[in-house]
């Protein structure tokens, strides 16, 4: 029972469900990831940022009268603390002490550390940035009595960001000192951690909701379709899929219907075709069962008249299995062809000569009309197929006047031949249609004149296999006209 779950497999809408969700997981996991690697780094960046930009404001209006105010207002806004010197009196100009515990201005030997400072920033073109520790301040060569009091109780990892910046103007030069605690972050990320994990699980409730609604909209179209393509698998050729949800699930609901009136006219055509030729195949067969009988039952009726029509019936039944055959061959792409040069004008022409009896007889009258004799590449057999089905299509829905009428033109290097009748002709919707094996304009059958029903069907694949243009044109009570075209090798003069 497990492993025929497991070949079933999983539905689109977990998939889609599952796939959200680990998004969602991914998405938390890469935030809880930065905040707890990479806060700290972020928090003593900015910190570095703001005391360069607090140096930087500060320099740029050293000689405002109202850079005392501006120094007040940037030391609120920054939190820092900034002490400005003239470096050449050693004069303390301006001294803001915005921070409540400021380790630089509890250093006695004051200085000596400035000297140090001003040495590093001269040597990078004025400017010095620098990060200490309470620890580092114990560590320089200052006597740790420098330190008024005992050290305040402090986490080992505070820390201090300075930013020394010289400027000289025309009379003297200036040292600016900005200074500014980066706080221990163990509280700050705790309270962090606390707000992050509370947001964290609401997102995932609304991320489940989001998930559910997201994979029940788009998997419940394909639900829908896959509802609809079961019972079109099990025949029902009315069935419709509904075309709703995302452009390309309808897009496939809109193929899958054009698909389904396909396979719809397909299974009537199969259905009238077999009909046809259970008809065709009848008629020749009732004839011979029933001459044979006859003249089993009466010896003395066994005639040539008699044995023509035995022999007239097989060679229809013949040539009906015949075109089937070459239609299955062709539509298959097992049928070859044998190209060379052939006059098409000569092919029509002895076409034609074949007819005559059938002329003079039923009173058909078959004009060709033709100016110079044409060459083409092609097979012989195959395109005398081709005329002689033509042929046939027109004398069996040519008009009361029993005329046909073929003419060959010639356009540049290219030859067409138009076989023309005076029949009630084809409807626009129905052209396409008309080479379709066994299709009947009036879905009456009609046993053909000649032939065997097959013909159409039979020129359109040979002209394929040909690389032919062809086609019909027609207007109802006017007649049809069917063409192809093929490329001409060669032409002479004109035949008389």
């Amino acid at each position: 029972m497990k492993s025929k779950g497991l070949r079933k497999g999983l539905s689109i809408k977990f998939h889609i469900f599952s796939t959200m969700l680990a998004l969602t997981f991914i998405m938390l996991g890469i935030i809880w990831a930065f905040q707890g690697f990479f806060m700290d780094s972020v928090f003593k960046l900015t910190k570095e940022s703001d005391v360069k930009r607090s140096s930087s404001l500060i320099a740029e209006n050293i000689n405002n009268s109202e850079v005392a105010t501006l120094i007040e207002k940037v030391c609120v806004e920054y939190d820092v603390c900034a002490s400005v010197l003239n470096w050449d009196t050693g004069v303390t100009l301006y001294d803001s002490h915005f921070l409540n515990d400021c380790i630089l201005h509890k250093i006695s030997d004051y200085d000596s550390l400035l000297r140090d400072w001003y040495d590093e920033a001269s040597a990078n073109e004025g400017e010095y940035t620098v990060v200490l520790s309470r620890d580092n301040f114990r560590d320089f060569n200052y006597d740790s009595s420098a330190y008024t009091g005992d050290v305040p109780e402090h986490d080992e990892s505070e820390s201090c960001v300075f930013s020394i910046r010289t400027i000289r103007d025309e009379s003297s030069e200036y040292m600016i000192i900005i200074n500014a605690a980066i706080e221990p972050m163990h509280a700050t990320t705790r309270a962090i951690r606390i707000l992050l994990l509370f947001v964290s699980l609401i997102f995932c409730v609304i991320s489940v909701i989001i998930s559910y609604i997201l994979s029940k909209r788009l998997s419940s179209p394909i639900e829908r379709i896959t509802k609809s393509a079961k019972e079109l698998q099990g025949g029902d050729y009315k069935v419709r899929f509904e075309e709703s949800g995302p452009i390309e699930i309808r897009e496939l609901a809109k193929t899958l219907n054009t698909t389904n009136v396909e396979l719809d006219n397909a299974d009537r055509l199969q259905k009238e075709l077999i009909a046809n030729i259970s008809h065709d195949l009848r008629t020749p067969l009732t004839m011979i069962s029933g001459y044979s009988e006859f003249m089993r039952d009466f010896p003395s009726e066994v005639s040539p008249e008699n044995m023509q029509v035995i022999i007239d019936e097989t060679a229809r039944l013949n040539s009906l299995v015949n075109d089937l055959l070459d239609v299955s061959k062709l539509q298959s792409g097992a049928q070859t062809i044998n190209m060379k040069r052939i006059s098409l004008t000569k092919t029509i022409l002895d076409t034609v000569k074949r007819y005559e009896k059938l002329t003079s007889h039923d009173n058909y009258e078959i004009t060709f009309d033709y100016k110079e004799e044409v060459f083409v590449q092609a097979d012989e057999t195959r395109l005398l197929q081709v005329v002689y089905n033509l042929i046939n299509n027109a004398i069996n829905y040519t008009g009361e006047d029993k005329r046909i009428f073929i003419r060959q033109d010639v356009l540049d290097d290219v030859v067409r031949i138009s076989i023309i009748d005076t029949g009630e002709g084809i409807s626009e919707e129905n052209l396409p249609l008309v080479w379709d094996r066994y299709y009947k304009i009036d879905k009456v059958h009609k046993r053909a004149v000649l032939g065997t029903g097959l013909g159409l069907s039979i020129v359109k694949n040979i002209l394929l296999l040909h690389h032919s243009r062809f086609g019909v044109s027609s207007e109802i009570g006017k007649g049809s006209t069917f063409w192809f075209e093929l490329k001409i090798i060669d032409r002479v003069s004109i035949i008389q």
